[in-house]
């Protein structure tokens, strides 16, 4: 049989082929080791980092667990309520990492189902909520916007409509010093709009480990603070998504309701939907194959594979790629691929995932796990804190600069082969080529990844581009996460980072630098970490962000014209 199927309730796992065997390989290994029962009791004995916190009697985020978010369901229903008797209707949330993009997932499956009831309700289409993503009338679940790092983009947006800043409660869940520098940004933001120092206290409040620096400092300001575990990778469930989640207005004790009612399937031998899809991705990454290539159908939850991709890449740490099939991005079959399909077709894809939202929460967590532990990693380590900033990353002066003066495109390399290309369209022609049959290209761009108002879509477009000419997996990142460089094990990555010159910045309160500044530093610091640990590395900087990646887009085409111009 070359097809199997794992059903639990309304989850259903399938796998085929080759990923049917190599998971089968490994399941009698994962009952031997005792690995379901161990994972259900948060057995210390799984990783050195779970021993180590114990020690030090500091609890951590586990996968799948919705204990700790339920314990602070009650404040953040409190604190919702006080937030909207004082006309706060949209959140933005300070943090970074899986559990932010988790937040954001959830409060968009509960925006698109209450928005789904109103329409079959009233007999609209449900699409007269604001340009912002406001509600359609009776949905009752805010907008949440996540910033996770220095882009002036997203920023100004706020501040630059007084009426939506006004109405913005802040979130902060993340305890890097970036993070801490987005908090005070908006504080400066909230006192240039008049609010006193009360007033301005009301609109934060602070999800932390009890000792941490952001704990002393919500304290020391007055703020609201939710108690939490050691954040982890696995917080989709913990007060790090839900509170935010909460406050917009999803419905997460119900969602918690749901997620409690799938761990019984997690810890019996048969129908174990979180045991066979973790068995899946680690006994296939075990195999040789090492990139997991996420795709989705309509009926698919928006967001849920990137989602899934954040999570596999902080808990996987370079022995397994995910890649967001975003727009049908081209791929050639190859050994050391599988899809992975959200609502597919389980006799024809590799592997498919299908469920409710907060079954697909629980089971990706358990899975990611699985994996993890079948590859001898400890997903429960510290998350990776931000490289050193620096303003030089190594590579000298721009190789050249492809366009007219302020609207070129500078090119900077140390690697060769690449260094002696003359223009744009042979740089990336050398690019390309040079991804071997088993590596992939990653693009991280330090811009506004919005997918209207910024350069999001001109992203995507550059990789489903680069992706159709090299015939390997095309990644795209945001400057708001580090790159890889301190993985286990290189992950055959060849980097493409993307900047560009800011027009409109926001400053620093107390400093003598703005945010622009800040992104670059980090930006030049990433390539530095990236090429010290041995990955090519390319950085394209746009003097203009607009004509350079017009320029870009034509040059990959292979169109010799002058984009943008």
């Amino acid at each position: 049989m070359t097809f199997t199927a794992v059903v639990s309730g309304e989850t259903a796992i399938t796998a085929r082929g080759p990923l049917k065997e190599a998971a089968e390989r490994v399941l009698g290994r994962l009952w031997i080791d005792q690995v379901p029962v161990r994972l259900a009791s948060e057995d210390a004995s799984l990783w050195p980092s779970t021993a180590t916190a114990g020690l030090e009697g500091r609890p951590l985020c586990w996968p799948g667990q919705p204990g700790p978010g339920r314990a602070a369901l009650e404040r953040a229903e409190e604190l919702r309520a006080r937030a909207r008797a004082d006309g706060l209707t949209e959140v933005a949330l300070l943090g970074r990492g899986a559990p932010a993009r988790a937040a954001e997932l959830i409060v968009a499956a509960h925006r698109l189902t209450a928005r789904d009831t109103a329409a079959t309700t009233t007999g609209d289409d449900g699409e007269d909520g604001d340009e912002d993503g406001g509600a359609a009338p009776g949905a009752g679940v805010s907008p949440l916007t996540v910033l996770d790092g220095p882009e002036p983009g997203p920023l100004l947006r706020i501040r630059d409509d007084p009426e939506r800043l006004n109405r913005t409660m802040i979130v902060v869940t993340g305890d890097d010093p970036g993070t801490d520098t987005l908090r005070q940004v908006f504080a400066r933001m909230l006192q240039d709009l008049g609010l006193s120092p009360d007033e301005i206290a009301r609109r934060f409040v602070t999800v932390a480990e009890p000792g941490a620096a952001a704990a002393k400092r919500a304290t020391e300001a007055g703020h609201p603070l939710i108690e939490a575990p050691a954040p982890t990778a696995f917080g989709a469930l913990s007060p790090y998504a839900l509170v935010p989640a909460a406050l917009a207005g999803a419905d997460v004790g119900r969602l918690l309701d749901a997620a409690t009612a799938v761990l019984p399937s997690l810890t019996r031998p048969e129908n174990n939907p979180g045991l066979v899809l973790g068995a899946i991705l680690g006994g296939a990454a075990r195999t040789g194959r090492r990139t997991a290539v996420l795709g989705g159908y309509p009926a698919a939850l928006p967001g849920i594979a990137g989602w899934v991709a954040l999570l596999l890449e902080e808990t996987a740490r370079g022995r397994l790629t995910p890649v967001v099939q975003g727009g049908g991005l081209p791929l050639t079959p190859a050994g050391d691929l599988f899809l992975v399909t959200f609502d597919g077709r389980p006799h024809q894809d590799d592997s498919t995932v299908a469920g409710p939202l907060a079954a697909q929460l629980v089971v990706w967590e358990y899975a990611a796990a699985v994996a993890a532990y079948l590859l001898e990693l400890d997903p429960l380590t510290p998350r990776d804190r931000a490289a050193p900033m620096t303003l030089d990353d190594g590579s000298g002066d721009p190789l050249f600069a492809d366009g007219d003066p302020g609207r070129a495109v500078e090119v900077h390399t140390t690697v060769p082969a690449l260094a002696a290309a003359p223009d744009l369209p042979r740089l990336l022609d050398a690019l390309t080529d040079r991804i071997g049959a088993d590596e992939h290209l990653a693009i991280v761009a330090y811009l506004d990844p919005d997918e209207t108002r910024g350069q999001g879509t001109q992203i995507r477009r550059l990789a489903a581009l680069l992706a159709a000419r090299c015939g390997r997996p095309v990644t795209v990142g945001w400057g708001g996460r580090r790159l890889p460089s301190g993985n286990d094990q290189p992950d055959g990555g060849v980097f493409l980072l993307v900047t560009g010159n800011v027009v409109r910045d926001v400053p620093v309160p107390d400093r003598h630098h703005r945010l622009g500044m800040l992104q670059l530093a980090r930006a030049l610091g990433d390539a530095r970490d990236a090429r010290a640990a041995g990955r090519p590395v390319v950085r394209l900087h746009l003097q203009n962000r607009w004509a350079g990646l017009a320029r870009l887009l034509d040059s990959a085409r292979g169109d010799p014209g002058r984009g943008g111009e």
